[in-house]
């Protein structure tokens, strides 16, 4: 197995990486292959988007571009400094929009650092660039949104250009300005009308819808409604969102104007945290963030279908003992099975087959002292962004895969296709 100098990175503790496990109950199963590990180290790393052979790996610092062309050799192309948490990261032809949701001393890279929300001049929002040279990503313009940007997601609207819905939320002290006070009860909508510098350049928020619950979490301005992330499925004018309180279903016909359909309420759980639909259509699968000590039914993957959410399916914990959550997850392309692939604080990858919603199976998983913000599959590949580590190639050699789609690009929040 090839893997670049730069592979075996020291982990948080700074011990050297264990030698491969001997045995599945070591921490992998026999059908997950590790190929390569892009280190990056010193910081918290996040979400991940990809287009071609590129992988776009956020982290707190700024995001990084990865040519993963050769798996086994994955290739740093740039590392972009731009501090700002969390990194949530989408792109969208020569365009990368990078979330941030903790307040800024300025709203470009130069210099930026995190301050509190009254300081004079402090931004937060949604920071775009231009990566047509991925080797050299151009920041163009930071666009304000109310509470900042804690994650984004793309709604492609036919005409080259595509909206970004923006989540976020008056959690803590810090992300509270004169904009971001409870109850809130808004995204915003931010208008991109193209694809390249000067679209990117152009683009604004046009909207703040609001969206309520029957919910509200306790905050530190008093309790809110607001939402974590948000899934959207466009060929059927779908939005599951994952709010802090419970989690919702949206026609979103009219992009403009989001229109809660369903409130999906489940008294176990605190933070619904992401949302992922089947590419058949028929069933949405959400994730609460729970990590503590292991219990049902908390941090668990929960199924619903679409056309009647009111009960759950099933749900799914990390069959494993140590303390663990599902994270960021998505669907794989392949026509007549549902197979999840998802990361997990304290439990790396997981590997689920929900092709029975009610019957879910965990049938693969990589867990060599991972903790694991992002993990999603992408044109044969699984790929990971450890929080401490840095981003992970794995192979996945079951059966279930067999005949996924590649695609072009991926922005995993945003699903434009469906399977039979």
């Amino acid at each position: 197995m090839s893997t670049p100098a730069h592979a075996h990175e020291p982990w948080d503790d700074g011990a050297v990486p264990p030698p491969p496990p001997s045995s599945p109950a070591d921490g992998y199963s026999r059908d997950m292959h590790l190929l390569a590990t892009a280190g990056h180290t010193g910081g918290v790393n996040s979400d991940l988007a990809f287009a071609g052979d590129l992988v776009f790996a956020g982290h707190y610092g700024g995001f990084r571009v990865l040519d993963i062309s050769e798996p086994g050799a994955p290739r740093e192309l740039a590392d972009v400094h731009c501090n700002g948490p969390q990194g949530d990261v989408s792109v969208w032809g020569d365009l990368l929009f990078l979330s941030v949701d903790t307040p800024q001393s300025t709203p470009g890279c130069e210099g930026s650092r995190n301050v509190t929300a009254s300081t004079p001049g402090a931004w937060e929002g949604v920071r775009v660039f231009d990566v047509s040279d991925p080797a050299a990503p151009r920041f163009l313009q930071a666009i304000r949104t109310d509470c900042g940007s804690h994650t984004h997601t793309l709604v492609p609207r036919g005409d080259g250009g595509t909206y970004l819905y923006v989540a976020s939320y008056p959690l803590s002290a810090s992300a509270i300005g004169p904009d971001c006070r409870a109850p809130f009860e808004r995204i915003s909508v931010v208008d991109v009308p193209g694809d390249d510098a000067t679209a990117g350049l152009a683009a604004k928020v046009v909207a703040e819808p609001t969206v309520t619950g029957v919910d509200r979490y306790a905050g530190a301005s008093g309790d809110f409604f607001a939402c974590h992330d948000i899934q959207v499925l466009t060929p059927r004018h779908l939005a599951a969102a994952a709010c802090l309180s419970q989690g919702q279903l949206w026609d979103i016909s009219d992009p403009l104007a989001p229109r809660v359909t369903a409130n999906i309420d489940t008294p176990d759980v605190d933070i619904w945290h992401s949302a992922a639909f089947t590419h058949d259509g028929k069933h949405v699968t959400f994730g609460d963030e729970y990590f503590g000590p292991a219990r049902e039914p908390f941090g668990a993957i929960w199924t619903y279908a679409v056309d009647d959410p009111r009960t759950p399916l099933s749900h799914l914990r990390i069959p494993r003992a140590e303390p663990s959550t599902y994270h960021n997850f998505n669907y794989v392309p392949v026509a007549g099975r549902n197979i999840l692939v998802s990361s997990a604080y304290g439990s790396g990858t997981s590997v689920v087959d929900l092709t029975d919603p009610r019957a879910p199976k965990e049938i693969a998983f990589y867990d060599m002292r991972s903790n694991q913000w992002s993990t999603y599959w992408y044109n044969g590949l699984i790929v990971a962004n450890d929080i401490s580590r840095g981003v992970d190639v794995i192979r996945f050699s079951g059966r279930e895969t067999a005949g996924a789609r590649h695609l072009p690009m991926l922005n995993p929040q945003t699903q434009t296709f469906l399977l039979d």
